[in-house]
């Protein structure tokens, strides 16, 4: 899911978090080679572990979200769980990023 303001953010976050699910949030932007490079594995992931909320925030789109997590680079991957993060993934690391994935999706 795409998220483009603040305000979806919070909803976003707020019902993966209600409901118990694991979310991955994605800081990217279009400019970023590397992110063009792990986009796609994003994706195929999300319609792999179809339990886990997946969302995309472009941080010239939603500069108010990148500013309150602090994002220095992109890509950068954050694990939240219960409202909590859990884990971060920085850089286009596939094999981290798939690996973070199972271990916490499996929590």
């Amino acid at each position: 899911m795409g998220i483009h303001s603040a305000s979806e953010f919070e909803t976003k976050l707020n019902a993966a978090t209600r409901a118990l699910r694991l979310v991955i949030l994605y800081f990217t932007a279009t400019w970023c080679g590397p992110c063009r490079f792990i986009s796609p594995l994003f994706t195929n992931l999300a319609s792999k572990y179809t339990k886990v909320v997946f969302l995309k925030v472009d941080i010239d789109e939603a500069r108010d979200v990148a500013t309150r997590w602090n994002i220095g680079s992109v890509p950068t991957f954050f694990f939240i769980k219960n409202g909590k993060e859990v884990d971060k993934v920085v850089g286009a690391d596939k094999s981290a990023l798939e690996r973070k994935i199972a271990q916490h999706a499996g929590q």
